[in-house]
């Protein structure tokens, strides 16, 4: 017997797929996931951490039956950041709290508690998605990477696919742009000599100096090493050109190379660089212009996440995440009559998806253009000044 198509695929399992096929989940509502990785031990061991927030990103968990789990793994001593100069100045220092706004979480340890509450039957594994296709029926098509298989009959396909969405094209023509930076990602491990040092400068939380467009960047993880993150306005594509690619797989020859750009920045920041220990993985920032997260409707397929609002870091873009997820799964919930007669009962998924539209567009736009002046007062040429002084002003909001 064929299994049956379940109504509902989800590209991608980061946190805005996951935190909606667990609600799914809840509500009985068939589904399935299709991911490129191979499985959940594959996934990448970069990411750093993440800060939750009490209105948005705990609230989704919360509605997930997940929030309980994520305070205990969360680090409440983690809500702190020092915001530096060039010459290593403490510009803006804050404090750690225990209390629970904004947690952080590392992006590991939020899929692991995302993944361990979807059943693994509903994750196809090694399933990257090549295209997505409406057939004249109405019903989506899903095309795989791995010998051009088509898996269709779906009555609607969720991208959440990230920045390079394989669905977003059939809602928009808008794609992702490069912001003319990138960062270069290394770590310093628990056995480093310099370890000592930076947990002196960083403590617990985040430490980031910034000037005339670069930043260094360091965020202490779970397991008590710290995640370096070096900007360089560097061409698109660069890293993967035979120069930059020749550079990323000789750690000490990336080292030299980047710390040529912060010759006269103060030894406690370009330690940062000198004294990291392990290999370098190239992040290019890109964004969605504002304006595509305005499109009309379409049947059978919606976006959530970056696929949706790919957002260089603002400090908000998981939180958004997981409330897409949410948003979407309350309102196919309330849709859903899952009947599963043949003639297709599975209820007006369309009409869900222009509900959760109706409510994430209007407010994605907003929280990124409030935030828009925050994220460009840290990349200023008089960076970090103006940024604090719009904080301390109480013109921007402090992460």
């Amino acid at each position: 017997m064929v299994a049956a198509v379940p109504p509902i695929v989800i590209l991608g399992a980061g946190p805005a797929g996951l935190v909606l096929a667990r609600i799914l989940n809840l509500h009985c509502i068939p589904y399935t996931i299709f991911e490129r990785d191979a499985s959940p031990a594959s996934f990448s061991k970069w990411g750093g951490t993440l800060d939750i927030h009490h209105n948005t990103g705990q609230v989704a968990l919360a509605e997930a039956g997940l929030l309980d789990d994520f305070k205990r793994i969360a680090r409440y001593d983690a809500q702190v950041l020092k915001i530096a100069d060039r010459h290593a100045n403490i510009m803006l220092d804050v404090s750690g709290s225990d209390d629970e706004k904004r947690p952080e979480i590392d992006r590991r340890d939020l899929r692991d508690l995302l993944l361990k509450a979807v059943p693994d039957e509903h994750i196809r594994w090694g399933s990257k998605v090549a295209k997505v296709e409406r057939e004249e029926d109405g019903s989506m098509t899903v095309l795989l990477a791995e010998g051009g298989k088509a898996v269709g009959g779906f009555k609607l396909v969720v991208g959440a696919d990230g920045a390079w969405s394989k669905a977003r094209s059939l809602v928009t023509a808008a794609k992702p742009m490069y912001a003319g930076n990138t960062f270069f990602t290394t770590s310093v491990s628990i056995s480093s000599p310099y370890h000592d040092t930076i947990s002196s400068l960083v403590g617990p939380g985040m430490f980031l100096t910034c000037d005339s467009g670069h930043q260094i960047i360091a965020q202490r993880l779970a397991d008590g090493s710290y995640q370096i993150n070096i900007s360089l306005p560097v061409t698109e594509g660069w890293a993967t050109s035979s120069t930059g690619a020749a550079l990323i797989a000789k750690p000490q020859a990336l080292r030299e190379f980047l710390l040529q750009f912060y010759a006269d920045w103060a030894p406690t920041a370009t330690d940062l660089i000198r004294k990291s220990d392990g290999a370098f993985r190239p992040w290019p920032l890109y964004s969605l212009p504002l304006e595509a997260a305005s499109w009309k409707s379409v049947p059978g397929l919606t976006l959530v996440g970056d696929a949706a609002h790919l957002e260089i870091p603002d400090g908000e873009g998981v939180n958004r995440a997981l409330t897409d997820g949410v948003s979407l799964a309350r309102r196919i919930a309330a849709h859903y009559c899952g009947s599963g007669d043949d003639d297709g009962k599975d209820g007006d998924l369309d009409a869900a998806v222009r509900e959760y539209e109706a409510e994430m567009l209007p407010r994605v736009r907003r929280e990124r253009e409030e935030n828009k002046t925050k994220v460009m007062l840290l990349w200023a040429p008089d960076a970090p000044n103006s940024f604090v002084e719009a904080v301390m002003g109480g013109h921007v909001g402090q992460e």
